[in-house]
């Protein structure tokens, strides 16, 4: 359950997307329980690390990899990991691995994206990753600094992690940060740190033909009333959900767990 300061977002976010028409009808109490019970969540509704963190922290995967930057995901009996590695000139590549049998043997790390021009290094938002064991696809979200500037990117592999396909743009922006993709399907959902805002707040990005174009982005799904980051995703069927840690901008007061849930159209 969560706490009234939760509670009090959640009305208020439910008055912002009233006053605009929205793909997502975010009055659906039933998709709330999706966001829930995943297991980043702590039953008093703070965000944790999860089980798949805390293996990310443990596992070899193929290759030197940026510190902090390994995330994993389950698709069905495998287990896919991505990370961020930099070159000699700073500039970074993403790479994707899969394992077969929990994380103890990796197969060969496979190129997502490889046209970083940033000098940042290790210092990046680390990617995410969700996969979808009943289509076999392998979804990737990130932020770089690509030739036409920087933003937030999408790829794929239809193959359970054989090969991607050309990265697509989410949204362009001076400032990306973290994202938090899932998928179920057709649907699927990147939630994200707006790049372009000047209070930190979380957008969201749909596509409803598994990640071959996005279709429709909503900004923002958080309020402007403080500073939101660290977004979470999740999709079942047409029922979406989103949480972030929301913070007052003038305020010591610890982040508060906000979240958005609803149907889409």
């Amino acid at each position: 359950m969560l706490g009234s300061s939760c509670l009090g977002s959640l009305a208020m976010l439910a008055m912002v997307g009233a006053c605009a028409a929205s793909p997502v009808d975010w009055s659906n109490e039933r998709s709330a329980a999706t966001i829930l019970s995943h297991p980043a969540l702590r039953a008093d509704g703070t965000l944790v690390s999860d089980t798949l963190a805390q293996l990310a922290a443990r596992v070899e995967v193929p290759g030197p990899r940026c510190p902090s930057s390994l995330v994993l995901a389950r698709g069905g009996s495998r287990l896919f990991a991505a990370w961020w590695t930099v070159r000699p000139d700073s500039s970074a590549r993403l790479l994707v691995a899969r394992s077969d049998d929990g994380g103890a043997r990796w197969g060969a790390a496979v190129l997502v994206d490889t046209t970083d021009t940033s000098v940042s290094g290790c210092r990046r938002a680390p990617p995410s990753i969700a996969a979808d064991s009943a289509s076999g696809y392998v979804h990737v979200a990130y932020a770089l600094r690509g030739r036409e500037g920087p933003g937030l990117f999408f790829s794929h592999s239809m193959d359970a992690g054989g090969m991607f396909h050309e990265p697509v743009p989410i949204v362009y922006g001076e400032r990306p940060g973290r994202t938090s993709v899932a998928a179920d399907g057709d649907r699927v959902v990147v939630a994200f740190e707006d790049p372009n805002s000047t209070t930190p707040r979380i957008g969201l990005a749909l596509s409803r033909t598994m990640g071959h174009i996005f279709e429709e982005r909503i900004l923002p799904v958080s309020s402007d009333n403080g500073a939101a980051s660290r977004p979470l995703a999740a999709v079942r069927g047409r029922h979406i959900a989103v949480a972030w840690e929301q913070r007052a901008t003038n305020d010591d007061a610890p982040a508060v767990l906000a979240i958005r849930a609803g149907t889409l159209h």
